[in-house]
């Protein structure tokens, strides 16, 4: 092995460089491709629970009158707004 080593002394370098350039291609497929991937389907299911919450809110609401959501130490109650039922000046 050492006297193919000293017959090519380039082979070396060549493998080397090889992988590095291996490793840089998988990283920007990574980042091109995979990873806008991903954020794009938890995105897409971050948009769909809130949808899902926001639905049940106003499902609760509209069924029961009002919801209480609470929070720690606070708690907010949510109501219908009917704006014709506000008196008129």
């Amino acid at each position: 092995m050492r006297e193919e080593e000293r017959r090519n002394p380039y082979r070396t370098l060549f493998i080397l460089t090889v992988l590095v350039l291996l490793v840089l291609v998988v990283i920007m497929i990574y980042i091109f491709t995979i990873k806008p991937s991903i954020q794009g389907y938890i995105v897409k299911k971050q948009i769909e629970a809130s949808d899902f919450i926001v639905g049940t809110i106003l499902n609760q609401v509209q069924q029961q009158g009002y919801v209480q959501l609470t929070y720690l130490n606070q708690t907010i109650t949510l109501v219908p707004y009917d704006p014709s039922a506000q008196p008129k000046k």
